[in-house]
């Protein structure tokens, strides 16, 4: 059944970047281009990126291409030309164009081989606002081992008037994390020996290993990412306002609840083109978790070829968001803090290298 899918999309999550990786996998269609890039009414630079699809078994890096212009402009005759900063990707100025809300965007890409891609006009929409984020607590059972915890994180939410109200919940826990990367050891022969990693500070004077400076890597902030796109549902809006939105899920692990976890819930608004492509990505991924129900289409492109030969995949969009968040800890869970999992042993690496989606940077909101 899986054979017969045109398109299978896996949508790539990373770090706080506004813009969200998705590979199109062609599985009898040649290689197209991939264009995925968002403006926004946060602050630039803005990134737009080119890329090749892939077959669905080529598990390769995604093959990235240049252009010889990457354009951006609004209908009040605003442009910019992007700057690439490495192969394939390109990025205003920071003191560039930006987005305006009311305001109507085109993407312009121009290939190497002479064809030419613009995007629809993308209107950049009001966001709205989060009203309140709130959870509950509840136990399951996994197919193995005892009894486990977790909270279903939901939120209250309200769009504008005179609006679509076509919007995407992003949901993101930030976590932090103590690792030892100063107790890394290797084997000499038939034994072990003390072999801090360079990061943790730690080196050898005088045949001692002492700490040198400061460790750049014990101490990380972890993304926990929902990686099923939430997006509006008219069964849930009521004069414009979104009620008892589930967003997302905040495992009781004890890295999690170390110190205290932040839970953050971003409101983006779409246009049409734009809402219709996350909820085709929502669908399909819902329907390759099924083992009855085939993944649903292909995803909307509103990318069109303006001049030349071959078509393009990939979405640009203009968005708007507004942000909310509070924190969790162990004195929010309604049975005590005993049913965290105990401690790990320690772990004697980089901390950067152990967690993925980790920063030693620590958010402003901590």
């Amino acid at each position: 059944m899986m054979k017969k899918i045109g398109l299978f999309i896996i949508v790539l999550l990373v770090g706080d970047s506004c813009v969200e990786k998705v590979d199109f996998n062609g599985a009898e269609t040649a290689s197209q281009l991939v264009i995925d890039g968002q403006i926004s009414d946060a602050p630039g630079p803005y990134t737009i990126k080119l890329s090749r699809t892939r077959k669905i078994l080529d598990y390769t890096a995604p093959k990235v291409v240049s252009a010889s212009k990457v354009m951006i402009s609004d209908n009040l005759g605003n442009s910019e030309i992007l700057t690439e900063v490495s192969q394939g990707t390109y990025k205003t100025n920071a003191a560039g164009i930006r987005g305006v809300i009311g305001r109507e965007y085109v993407l312009r890409v121009e290939t190497r081989d002479g064809n030419i891609y613009e995007s629809s006009k993308e209107k950049l929409s009001p966001a709205g606002a989060v009203d309140s984020i709130y959870y509950t607590f509840e136990q399951y059972q996994p197919p193995s081992g005892g009894p486990k915890y977790q909270f279903r994180i939901f939120i209250n939410s309200r769009g504008e008037a005179l609006s679509e109200n076509l919007y995407r919940w992003k949901f993101t826990g930030t976590y932090k994390v103590q690792t030892n990367p100063e107790l890394h050891t290797k084997l000499i022969g038939q034994d072990r020996v003390v072999d801090p990693r360079p990061c943790s500070g730690y080196g050898s004077k005088d045949g001692t290993i002492v700490q040198i400076r400061p460790c750049e890597c014990c101490t990380c902030y972890v993304n926990l990412i929902d990686t099923n796109p939430k997006v509006s549902d008219n069964a849930l809006v009521s004069n414009g306002n979104f009620k008892n939105v589930e967003v997302g899920i905040v495992p009781v692990e004890y890295w999690i609840f170390y110190e205290k976890v932040q839970v953050e819930v971003e409101q983006i608004s779409l246009s049409a083109p734009a809402f219709n492509y996350w909820k085709t990505v929502a669908d399909q991924k819902q329907g390759a978790a099924s083992l009855f129900q085939p993944a649903i289409g292909k995803a909307v492109t509103n990318m069109r070829l303006v001049s030349g030969t071959q078509e393009a995949q990939g979405l640009f969009s203009a968005a708007a968001s507004t942000k909310k968040y509070i924190f969790l800890d162990a004195s929010n869970i309604p049975i005590g803090a005993d049913f965290i999992p105990s401690a790990p042993p320690p772990i004697p690496e980089s901390c950067l290298s152990t967690f993925p989606f980790s920063t030693t940077v620590k958010p402003a909101t901590w």
